[in-house]
C-alpha cells in the first residue's frame, strides 16, 4: 500500500479498499498503455503484408480483450464497493447519476448503429483530470475516514457508470466492425476507446488521492501518464517544431544552387531520425506515425534527386497535420486559454499602477496560457517564440506595459 494513503487513512477496512482500488486502477492503466506499440504494429502489418482476414480479426479481438481486461476488473470491483455501500444500514442509497458521464471519444470516431444513448453531462474530454471533480465540495480535515470514503464512492458512482456505459457502446461498435471485416475501423476504435478508458481509470485514482492525499503530485502516483489533451498538446507542439526545424533545410534543398544540397539532405535525415525515435512520434496516431516513418525510410535510402521530391512531400504532409487543431479536445482547450489570457491581461492592465505585484501575477498567468497555444497557428507561434525568451519579472512599469502589449498581440493574433 502507498505509505501516503496508509498514513492518511486510519480505518483498516477503508485502507484495504482504497489500496485495492488504486492497485486495480494502476494495473488497468498498465494494460491500456501496452496498446500503444501493439496498435502501431498492427497498423503497420495491415500496410506491409497480405492480410489473412480471419486471423487478423481474431488477433484484434484478442488484443481488445487483453487491453481492457484490467478495466473490466476495476469496474467489477468498483461496482461491488458501490453496492456494498448501498446495503449498509442507515446509508443512503447512491442514486443513479442524473446525467450520463461521457469519456469523450475522439471526434474522429465513426458513428454507427452501435452508438448508444450516452451523451453526457460530465465531460472528460482530455482536460486535467482535476476538472472531473470540480463542483464537488472539498473535504475538510475534520471529516472522518468514513465520510471521506463516502465522498470517494459518490465520485466513483459517476465515473463507473460513465466508463461502463462508454465501454458498452464501444463493444457494440466493435462487434459491427468485426462482423463486416473492417480492420481500419477496429484499429481506430481501439485507439479511441483506450484514450477514453484511460481518462476514466485515471479519474478513479484521482478521486482517492484528491480526497485523502490532496498534496500528492499526479506524476508521483501515475508516472508518465498523459491525458488525451496532454497527448494532443505534445504532438501539436512537436510537429510544429519539426516543421520549423525542417523548413530551412528543405528550402536549401529545393534551390537551384546544388552546392549545399548534400549537407541539407544530411541535416534532414538526422532530424527525421531523431524525431522517429522521440516521445512525440510515439504519441501520434498510428496512421500519421506510420506515414512519417515511411518518409524517414525513403529519405534515408534515396539518392539526392529523389530525396529532394520526398523532402518537399514531407513538408506538405506536415502542413496537412495542422488539422490536429480541429480536434475537439484542442478546440476547447484553446478557447479556455484565450479566455484566460483575455481576463488576466484585462486585470493586469488595470492593476499595473495600483498593484504591480498582482499585475505581474496576472501577466504571468497570461504568459503561461499563451505557451499552451504553441502550434495552433503560425501567426501566434511567431509571437509566442518571441516572448518565451524572458519572464514578466521586472518592476519597471514601462517594461511591464510593453510586455503586456506583446501578450495582447498574441491574444489578438489568436482570435481572442
Amino acid at each position: 500500500m502507498d505509505p501516503r494513503l496508509q498514513h492518511a487513512i486510519g480505518t483498516p477496512r477503508i485502507q484495504t479498499q482504497a489500496s485495492e482500488l488504486v492497485r486495480l486502477a494502476l494495473l488497468a492503466l498498465a494494460d491500456l498503455k501496452r496498446l500503444d506499440e501493439s496498435l502501431y504494429e498492427r497498423f503497420v502489418a495491415t500496410r506491409t503484408a497480405p492480410e489473412n482476414m480471419g486471423a487478423s480479426l481474431a488477433g484484434l479481438q484478442r488484443l481488445w480483450e487483453h487491453t481492457f481486461r484490467g478495466v473490466l476488473l476495476l469496474l467489477a470491483f468498483t461496482r461491488r464497493l458501490i453496492g456494498d455501500r448501498q446495503q449498509e444500514p442507515g446509508a443512503a442509497a447512491a442514486a443513479q447519476p442524473d446525467n450520463d458521464v461521457e469519456f469523450d471519444f475522439d471526434e474522429d470516431a465513426a458513428s454507427s448503429p452501435g452508438d448508444l444513448m450516452f451523451d453526457g453531462g460530465l465531460d472528460l474530454d482530455g482536460l486535467d483530470i482535476g476538472g472531473l471533480l470540480d463542483g464537488i465540495d472539498e473535504q475538510s480535515q475534520e471529516q472522518t475516514d468514513a465520510q471521506r470514503w463516502g465522498s470517494v464512492l459518490d465520485k466513483l458512482a459517476s465515473v463507473e457508470y460513465g466508463l461502463r456505459s462508454q465501454y458498452a457502446s464501444a463493444v457494440a461498435r466493435l462487434t459491427v466492425a468485426l462482423q463486416v471485416g473492417n480492420i481500419g475501423e477496429v484499429l481506430g476504435l481501439l485507439d479511441d476507446t483506450q484514450s477514453s478508458a484511460s481518462e476514466g481509470v485515471h479519474a478513479v485514482v484521482a478521486a482517492v488521492y484528491e480526497t485523502f492525499v490532496p498534496a500528492a503530485e499526479t506524476a508521483s502516483v501515475v508516472p508518465g501518464y498523459l491525458t488525451s489533451l496532454g497527448r494532443a498538446l505534445l504532438v501539436r507542439r512537436g510537429l510544429t517544431e519539426l516543421a520549423s526545424e525542417l523548413g530551412s533545410h528543405n528550402d536549401i534543398l529545393q534551390r537551384a544552387d546544388i552546392t549545399r544540397h548534400g549537407t541539407a539532405l544530411d541535416d534532414i535525415r538526422a532530424i527525421m531520425a531523431r524525431f522517429i525515435a522521440s516521445e512525440v512520434c510515439r504519441a501520434m496516431r498510428a496512421a500519421d506515425r506510420w506515414q512519417l516513418v515511411q518518409f524517414e525510410q525513403e529519405l534515408r535510402d534515396q539518392p539526392l534527386a529523389a530525396a529532394r521530391m520526398t523532402s518537399e512531400g514531407l513538408a506538405k504532409y506536415l502542413d496537412s497535420l495542422g488539422s490536429i487543431n480541429q480536434r475537439e479536445v484542442l478546440l476547447r482547450h484553446d478557447q479556455r486559454m484565450l479566455e484566460q489570457m483575455r481576463e488576466s491581461l484585462a486585470n493586469a492592465r488595470q492593476l499595473i499602477d495600483l498593484s504591480p505585484r498582482t499585475a505581474h501575477q496576472m501577466i504571468d498567468a497570461a504568459y503561461k496560457a499563451a505557451l499552451q497555444l504553441h502550434g495552433r497557428h503560425p501567426a501566434t507561434d511567431a509571437l509566442i517564440i518571441g516572448i518565451e525568451r524572458f519572464a514578466p519579472s521586472t518592476s519597471d512599469a514601462a517594461e511591464t506595459t510593453h510586455y503586456l502589449e506583446r501578450l495582447e498581440q498574441v491574444l489578438a493574433a489568436g482570435g481572442g
